[in-house]
């Protein structure tokens, strides 16, 4: 594809679905189906009928875009609600380098999830999360989940939707882990660009998860032990514990560059 052809916008995914599912069934091939619909021009890297840890996809992807597509890892259960989507980005990218709809001020030793700073499903303090998704969950009430302050710097993003330039990843080196198949590649993520000094933040972007996250199996607990071994290589985690030591709350700041409000 000539480089005037190239869509501003590569949306990657992972699916247990089949191509043809995916499109009809999944939130996201839904959404994407009504973007596409209302003009919005991306292309899609998606692994269908996937068992493949998500680093497979997600680092093919940075390996072989083109330096100036934004990338944007994204869950099949997604549905985008933001016809401006394409603007979203390019304001978010313009303040930031990795940028995500939910995340952290902090983080601290061996905590195991975004929003858990002490124990698994023990939400942090308010003033430390930030962003907003709305959320359709069968168990409990519908509606947004508003975390507070967007447009802001942060340590850690949820994984459900994290966005960069691909020219960014490649030149900083950072990719996903493949030893993280499809639990804590996030945070770990988050811990790799925050060491190569990319500025991390949450952007207002529009959309609708159907599920949450499960922090309880046995895939969990061993991808947590991988995943506090490669940051804190002299602990002893177990995935119960409550994670000592002092936060690290100094992400890097935002450029200061004037973007407008949706």
């Amino acid at each position: 594809m000539s480089l005037l052809h190239r869509p501003p916008v590569v949306f990657v995914c992972a699916t247990r679905l089949s191509v043809a599912d995916f499109w009809l069934k999944a939130p996201l091939g839904q959404s994407l189906t009504r973007l596409q619909q209302q003009g919005v021009a991306f292309s899609l890297e998606l692994a269908d009928q996937n068992a493949a840890p998500l680093a497979t996809l997600y680092n093919r992807a940075i390996a072989h875009c083109a330096a100036e597509q934004i990338l944007v890892f994204v869950h099949d259960d997604v549905r985008l609600d933001d016809l401006f989507i394409t603007q979203r980005l390019l304001e978010g990218l313009a303040v930031f380098d990795v940028i995500g709809v939910a995340g952290n001020r902090r983080l601290k030793a061996r905590q195991g999830a975004w929003a858990f700073a002490e124990k698994m499903g023990q939400w942090d303090h308010a003033h430390n999360l930030l962003g907003g998704i709305n959320h359709e969950l069968p168990h409990r009430p519908n509606g947004f989940n508003r975390y507070c302050p967007t447009r802001t710097a942060a340590r850690v993003l949820d994984g459900v939707f994290l966005a960069a330039r691909a020219t960014t990843l490649q030149v900083n080196k950072v990719q996903f882990a493949p030893e993280l198949p499809f639990h804590l590649y996030d945070m770990e993520f988050c811990q790799r660009a925050h060491r190569a000094g990319l500025r991390l933040g949450v952007w207002p972007i529009a959309m609708t998860h159907y599920s949450s996250g499960q922090y309880d199996s046995d895939s969990w607990k061993q991808a947590y032990a991988t995943y506090c071994q490669i940051n804190w290589p002299t602990s002893n985690p177990s995935a119960k514990e409550t994670p000592p030591g002092k936060a690290d709350e100094a992400p890097a700041p935002a450029r200061t560059v004037g973007v407008q409000a949706p």
